[in-house]
């Protein structure tokens, strides 16, 4: 299985294969890719501080940079791409944001459906 945290986080994250090329895939298929289980996966993203659990738990704004990516790759050259994700898993890692307070990321939803009239 490949190793490398840089490569581990664009192929989970952002959707980009080490060749650059754009294609998004879950962890399933991206176990096959690196002919592993799902489990050594989430073990070897865990160990490389990168398991879903911690990255989706903070206030990094990830989505931004996937929708970065998707749109990018229908113009931009693999090392275009590349460099763009390289930029990106660097500000991920210096990223000394906090965990995300989901309670209060809901309770103005929360608050609006009741105002609306909703349960």
């Amino acid at each position: 299985m490949g190793n490398d945290p840089f490569e581990l986080f664009c192929l989970y994250y952002l959707g980009l294969t080490p060749e650059g090329d754009y294609r998004f895939a879950n962890a399933n298929q991206i176990a096959a890719r690196l002919n592993c289980t799902v489990e050594d996966l989430m073990g070897t993203l865990h160990g490389h501080g990168l398991h879903p659990d911690t990255v989706l738990n903070t206030d990094f704004p990830l989505a931004r940079y996937q929708v970065d990516i998707q749109i990018a790759a229908e113009s931009a050259s693999p090392e275009w791409l590349k460099d763009f994700a390289e930029r990106v898993y660097q500000e991920f890692r210096n990223h000394t944001g906090q965990s995300r307070d989901w309670l209060a990321e809901i309770e103005p939803e929360k608050q609006a459906d009741r105002e609306r009239g909703g349960n």
